[in-house]
């Protein structure tokens, strides 16, 4: 069978789990005996062992991490190049089936293109974004979202982000985005003079509803959606996606480089957080926590991208920090496999929804027992009081008192470490979505790739 990946970019341009899961799928599914191409607009110098990547063009500047908007306009979400891209490759490539991993950084017209060339798409739904247009159902001010309950919602929401997003334009630094997107607006519909005030949210009212149609228009027109959880997949069904085109299928990890953890009740408790940092991940309410807890016996180990002259998150993680000898900013990490082993429990603090933390299956394939929130897919996965225990979502003085019960009974961390299941591994999951592919994709297809050699950081043109 021969199958297209394509994301919105790969490692290293991006850490992501979703980035990472792209590539450790396509190996999985070479390694099978099939041919992979991944596409994608950055990251197409990533070494994927078996397969060809692709470079797809370069859309526009990513957002900011956590404004969670697009200065180009919420409607901005079919990109002609990366359609017109992808249409070559379709031609160029064969493939029997397309895999989405994401819309974002990508187009969502692919899956047009997909129908128009004859070839089925799938897509997984690795968060939001396609419900969400700040990608986490999280207000500009971080209060958490039920959902798009109505468009007039989501306008106040993203005229809310709009108004808080001040930088600059580069072509005009004392323009403030708020005035961008009143020239935008007054330029795109052709009027001449300065635009009158009308607010913003008569200003992004369009684009949002653009935005909102044309996303639920592409997830229709994929032949079947994936849901790593069961919590993302009833999101979507209450807010008006096909029950019957969504089916759940659980990511796997590559379990066996994982070495088995060890725990020593006379060291201090080892508390372990490893993935971005950011502040929807909740690691400044793991310090905050740590607050409360001056005499307790533990190390706090923060595995990730720290670059706190840079990041203003980053800074401010820093000055709390400051003082403290518990805590310890590791830095970028490569191999998950040489970090988790080193945790007695890993905490993930997240303080939105997430759908099916990858850093969970990490954790549990070392045996380290996992604290999280007790709500969306953190929860689903983390059995409370088996193999780990949860904790109300952005609560550090209840995630405090779990931390106080675990460096204070060893026998607790015992328990927890001794519930911890292997997760799902990488192959099964290779060969669960090999078997939704074949319900999809030609009679005739080929179970082997063919001769298809492969080809690193090609350009589209080259294909």
């Amino acid at each position: 069978m021969r199958v297209l990946l394509a994301a919105h970019a790969l490692p290293p341009d991006t850490y992501g789990g979703t980035e990472l899961y792209t590539v450790r799928l396509a190996e999985a599914i070479a390694d099978r005996g099939h041919s992979v191409t991944v596409a994608a607009p950055r990251g197409a110098d990533a070494t994927v062992d078996g397969a060809t990547v692709v470079r797809l063009p370069d859309p526009a500047p990513t957002p900011r991490p956590d404004d969670g908007i697009d200065p180009a306009g919420a409607e901005g979400v079919v990109r002609p190049a990366i359609d017109a891209a992808v249409a070559d490759l379709l031609e160029a490539r064969d493939p029997d089936l397309v895999h989405l991993q994401h819309l974002k950084g990508l187009s969502a017209g692919i899956p047009t293109v997909c129908a128009d060339a004859g070839v089925p798409c799938i897509a997984t739904l690795h968060d939001f974004w396609t419900l969400c247009h700040r990608e986490q159902l999280r207000r500009p001010d971080g209060a958490r979202c039920s959902g798009p309950d109505s468009l007039a919602k989501c306008v106040g929401c993203y005229a809310d982000a709009v108004g808080r997003h001040v930088a600059p334009a580069a072509d005009d630094p004392g323009m403030k985005t708020r005035d961008r997107w009143d020239q935008r607006e007054h330029e795109r519909d052709g009027e001449s003079g300065p635009r009158n005030r009308l607010g913003l949210e008569s200003v992004v009212a369009d684009p949002v509803a653009r935005r909102t149609d044309r996303l639920r228009r592409a997830l229709t027109e994929c032949d079947r959606l994936v849901s790593p959880s069961r919590f993302l997949r009833d999101v979507f069904v209450e807010y008006g996606t096909d029950p019957n085109l969504l089916v759940h299928r659980r990511n796997g990890i590559r379990t066996g480089r994982f070495g088995e953890s060890t725990f020593d009740p006379d060291d201090p408790l080892h508390v372990g957080y490893a993935g971005r940092i950011a502040e929807s991940k909740g690691v400044h309410l793991l310090l905050a926590a740590l607050e409360w807890l001056p005499d307790a016996d533990l190390a706090v180990h923060v595995h990730g991208r720290f670059e706190p002259d840079a990041e203003p998150y980053h800074a401010r993680l820093r000055k709390r920090a400051a003082g403290e000898p518990r805590v310890r900013f590791h830095g970028r990490y490569g191999d998950a496999a040489d970090v988790f082993p080193t945790f007695d429990v890993f905490v993930l603090p997240s303080v939105w929804l997430e759908n099916s933390p990858l850093v969970i299956q990490e954790a549990f394939a070392a045996g380290v027992p996992v604290v999280t929130g007790d709500r969306g897919g953190m929860a689903e996965l983390v059995d409370d009081g088996v193999d780990g225990l949860t904790v109300p979502v952005g609560d550090a003085a209840a995630l405090a008192a779990t931390l106080r019960r675990l460096a204070a009974d060893p026998d607790l961390v015992r328990r927890l470490r001794a519930g911890v299941a292997e997760p799902t591994t990488l192959g099964d999951h290779a060969d669960d979505l090999l078997a939704l592919y074949r319900e999809h994709g030609p009679a005739d297809a080929s179970e082997q790739g063919g001769d298809e050699t492969s080809e690193r950081g090609r350009s589209v043109g080259d294909a």
